[in-house]
């Protein structure tokens, strides 16, 4: 057979313009070949609904379809990056999906905060707050912007098997981490103002019960810290990609750090990027 050339034809999705580059393909018995579709948003697609369209390659008596579908977006950026060092940088890419004032703040970074204990075995491994086979830790998040807790391999002796339920100030049911061994970890960004409870179940210690590292990092909502953002976009413009470049300094060898760039438009806030480091 000979080669056939095929075309792109675009049904763009409404409040978005489409291309596709290349946008014509030569191919032979065989061949095959790749091709980068750029959806953009024209300042008209609502943000958070579901646009749809499609694109057919045509060429030799030949259609190949496909789908296409797109949520507009304030804005997109990493959910984390991480580091190591006492000292060092990283550089955070992020795109928009509006045109106006954007700003970048750094929070943190905090240190890990260890809190140790000891939990008696649960016989017959069902979690209830009110049993007495599990340890409760509460932490007041009132002016926080993001809280981690994790149980990671090695916080406790190996083989162990301990799980992490918690429940919001209102004592609603926030969420578990029951992985299996313990390797737990719970973020819960935005928290609502007020005390937290944390519950350590004992669902299979080593021997009656089991001594555990539980760390703890509390971002504050209040700008500042050793993490700073030293060049970031100074507009959102829709469609273009810009950076947030952030570095820190001062930091303790060996101790895991948390801290956060929000990302918001000069009133609200629209997300975070986390940045994890070990110094």
């Amino acid at each position: 057979d000979k080669p056939r050339t095929f075309k792109a034809k675009v049904k763009a999705p409404p409040g978005f313009t489409v291309t596709v580059s290349p946008s014509n393909i030569t191919l032979a018995p065989g061949d095959s070949a790749t091709f980068t579709i750029t959806i953009t948003n024209d300042g008209t697609a609502v943000v958070g609904d579901w646009s749809f369209g499609s694109l057919t390659w045509k060429g030799g008596g030949y259609k190949v379809f496909s789908p296409i579908a797109v949520r507009a977006t304030l804005f997109n950026a990493p959910a984390s990056v991480s580091g190591a060092g006492a000292s060092g940088a990283l550089s955070i890419p992020v795109s928009f999906g509006y045109n106006g004032a954007y700003v970048a703040d750094p929070h943190g970074l905090v240190p890990a905060t260890i809190t140790t204990d000891t939990v008696v075995q649960d016989p017959d491994q069902n979690f209830d707050p009110g049993d007495g086979f599990s340890n409760l830790h509460q932490f007041d998040l009132t002016g926080a912007d993001f809280f981690r807790l994790a149980l990671p391999p090695g916080s406790t002796e190996a083989n162990a098997d301990l799980d992490v339920y918690v429940f919001d100030p209102a004592g609603n049911f926030y969420g578990a981490s029951t992985a299996g061994g313990t390797d737990e970890l719970i973020d819960i960004p935005l928290p609502s103002p007020g005390m937290w409870s944390v519950y350590i179940h004992g669902w299979a210690t080593i021997g009656p019960d089991s001594t555990y590292d539980l760390s703890t990092w509390t971002v504050p909502s209040t700008p500042g810290g050793s993490l700073s953002v030293d060049a970031a976009p100074a507009s959102a413009t829709i469609g273009v990609t810009g950076a947030v470049d952030v570095s820190w300094t001062g930091l303790t060898a060996g101790v895991d750090y948390l801290g956060a760039v929000s990302h918001g438009d000069g009133t609200n806030t629209l997300g975070f990027t986390l940045v994890d480091v070990t110094g």
